[in-house]
């Protein structure tokens, strides 16, 4: 393995050698061979584990299910998102009258293989669809419009890139959408058959932006964010371009909605669970708190049929709650079991609630870590919560929450989930996030069911840096307190051990994004804690993050490498720096995403190449590249199929198969 002696950087008067950093030029046909060499070496390992058909028979089991959405209306027909259990993507289809035939609008299962269909909105009149293709991965869409009874799609190119989900004008002859041009974020408005887009909001270069039209179609909602971390909003009048401010410092996370003459507003200002405030549009900075801030944490609020619907986080599941127009609680929502309702896109957490306010359906998404995504219908006069679309792909576990001690002294909540009637010590998958104000709440997937068909258990701890409690809890472990995220992680590993869930030699830790730095941390820092690792999606060197252009505004997280008390706090956690000869770390698999643009997908690579140099008494250290893939993984179910099974062989092969090399 090449090493470079003389590469390397200055950091506050100090020099850190990087021997490794040619393995970042992804267009050098030597860095191509040598990645090329360690997946060979890699699959060599996983293609020979004898579960390996058994595992894809399960994932298969669990993935290729019928998907269907909650019907979306617009201009007299009804759209749905579908695919079949055979189909590789979901695609967009339409009834031209209720209790008609499907039609299909879109679908990228003709397509090839690598694109992808990111979004796809219906214009108010049903006339068109603006939808987003993105090729490799699900990053850098790029906006078309199709004109949906001719199959033409129009010459219209909208201008700048990386073109997020758009939002129609009424009248549907333009819409707006987030992308960036000149190098920073801006909201811009495209009208139908013309070539010059116009620039109505934004401007910065660290600030991205989010888009939605009111219901009643006054006003476009705009949204601009410091990352995950706060926003201010402001309200576009349509009617006359008229920019009304609706907060103006950028300290708190706000969702705002129109109701009539009024605005909804959730908010963590002034209260770091959650409150829902009013105001009036004559006067739209003057907030009066509706629903109050409570010892949940409030996620959404949804203005359907005169009635408020409450998305509440409660111990790191969701809980529904049915208010008065004036805030008045009415009721609990029965929902099927501990999971989520709610979930994260660009623009935010997302409600699982919807419906309009001047209408009278309510339509509540639903999931748990052994039901997948579910849609219901709620009706309300009558308290019922009806299936309107139920996969029958349920799995037979049991899920329990239980709360431990992190070292110092605060209590953690943690799901264990586990096959039905087991006892005594499980292979167990430890898995945690814990940043970004993103909350670990139950979620189905299919290597989570197969895994658990297999015999093993699940372990998600809510540890400090998510948002399951709150802003206090987030900010708990953001930048010089983020060794509290490590700790409760490995205290997580420690309590399942003693406590007779597992043993060390059957635990293995797994980690994406966010999840990915953390499982690299904490498998340095207590090698001891676990028998395997899985780093998918990282980032691992934190002390040049800022170089990858997504993780230039990371610094709000993580703190920023040029401060010298914070980059001196992110140099004595970086994995990529501090991995320590004469050290017998467990075995781990560094994955990168090879299209990421969220996460350096060199970062995985390099690592590999120094604990294989460096840590030699540990191991073994494998690199399994994710071959056109973004941050989420590849773009077809196969591939995703392909990728699960991957990993599952992975921890086979660590727990049950010893190491070999």
């Amino acid at each position: 393995m090449r090493a470079d002696p003389d590469s390397g950087f200055w950091f506050h008067d100090e020099w850190i050698p990087d021997p490794y950093e040619w393995l970042e030029r992804f267009d050098d046909p030597e860095v191509m061979g040598w990645i090329a060499e360690q997946e060979a070496a890699t699959h060599a390992l996983l293609d020979a584990v004898p579960t390996r058909d058994r595992f894809r028979a399960a994932v298969s089991r669990a993935s290729r299910y019928e998907r269907l959405s909650r019907p979306i209306r617009a201009g007299g027909r009804e759209f749905v998102w579908q695919a079949r259990p055979d189909d590789e993507k979901l695609a967009l289809r339409m009834r031209r009258e209720p209790d008609g035939p499907l039609e299909t609008v879109l679908d990228p299962n003709t397509w090839p293989s690598t694109d992808a269909l990111v979004y796809a909105v219906p214009s108010p009149d049903g006339r068109l669809v603006a939808f987003g293709m993105a090729t490799g991965s699900t990053h850098d869409a790029r906006i078309q419009i199709l004109e949906i009874d001719t199959g033409t799609v129009l010459a219209d190119e909208p201008s700048g890139t990386s073109h997020y989900r758009p939002a129609w004008r009424p009248d549907s002859a333009s819409f707006f959408y987030p992308a960036v041009a000149d190098g920073k974020e801006v909201i811009l408005e495209h009208r139908i058959g013309t070539a010059q887009d116009r620039q109505v909001f934004g401007g910065h270069a660290d600030y991205w932006c989010w888009v939605d039209v009111t219901e009643c179609g006054r006003y476009a909602v705009l949204y601009q964010w410091d990352f995950v971390h706060a926003n201010t909003v402001s309200l576009l009048r349509l009617a006359d371009d008229e920019l009304m401010p609706v907060t103006t410092t950028m300290q708190a996370v706000n969702q705002v909605q129109v109701v009539d003459d009024d605005l909804l507003i959730v908010t963590d200002l002034g209260a770091p669970r959650g409150r829902l405030c009013r105001a009036s549009l004559m006067s739209p900075t003057v907030w009066h708190t509706v629903i109050a801030e409570s010892n949940d944490t409030l996620q959404t609020v949804s203005g359907i049929g005169g009635h408020l619907y409450a998305v509440y986080s409660h111990a790191a599941s969701h809980r529904i709650t049915v208010h008065a127009a004036d805030g008045a609680k009415i009721r609990d929502v029965a929902l099927p079991g501990l999971g989520s309702v709610n979930g994260n896109e660009g623009g935010g957490v997302v409600s699982g609630v919807t419906g309009s306010w001047n209408g009278d359906e309510v339509w509540v998404e639903f999931q748990s870590f052994v039901q997948p995504l579910s849609i219901y219908h709620y009706d309300v006069d009558d308290d019922e919560l009806t299936g309107y679309h139920v996969p029958d792909a349920a799995i037979d576990a049991a899920t329990e929450q239980v709360w431990y001690e992190s070292m110092d002294g605060t209590q953690v909540s943690m799901f264990i989930v586990r096959p039905r009637g087991t006892d005594g010590p499980l292979p167990t998958r430890l898995s945690g996030y814990g940043g970004f104000n993103i909350d670990v709440s139950p979620w189905f997937s299919p290597v989570h069911a197969a895994w658990l068909e297999a015999g093993g258990a699940l372990a998600f701890p809510n540890i400090r840096g998510g948002g399951e409690y709150g802003r206090e809890w987030h900010e708990a472990a953001v930048g010089t307190n983020r060794q509290n995220a490590f700790d409760d992680y490995i205290a997580a590993a420690r309590w399942l051990v003693r406590n007779g869930y597992t043993t060390t030699d059957q635990l293995v830790s797994r980690g994406n994004s966010n999840g990915g730095i953390l499982v690299a941390v904490t498998a340095l820092q207590a090698p001891d804690a676990f028998r395997a690792v899985f780093c998918r999606a990282p980032t691992l060197d934190m002390i040049r993050f800022t170089r990858f252009d997504n993780g230039r505004t990371a610094t709000v997280e993580f703190g920023s490498p040029e401060d010298p008390v914070e980059g001196a706090y992110l140099a004595g956690y970086s994995p990529y720096h501090n991995v320590r000869p004469g050290v017998r770390y467990p075995a781990i698999a560094f994955v990168p995403a090879m299209n990421d643009k969220l996460a350096p997908p060199y970062d995985p690579v390099k690592m590999v190449a120094r604990m294989q140099a460096d840590a030699t008494d540990g191991g073994p250290y494998l690199l399994l590249p994710l071959r056109d893939s973004g941050h989420s993984g590849g773009t077809t179910r196969a591939a995703l199929i392909e990728q699960d099974v991957d990993e599952l062989c992975f921890y086979a092969w660590a727990l049950w198969h010893g190491f070999t090399q």
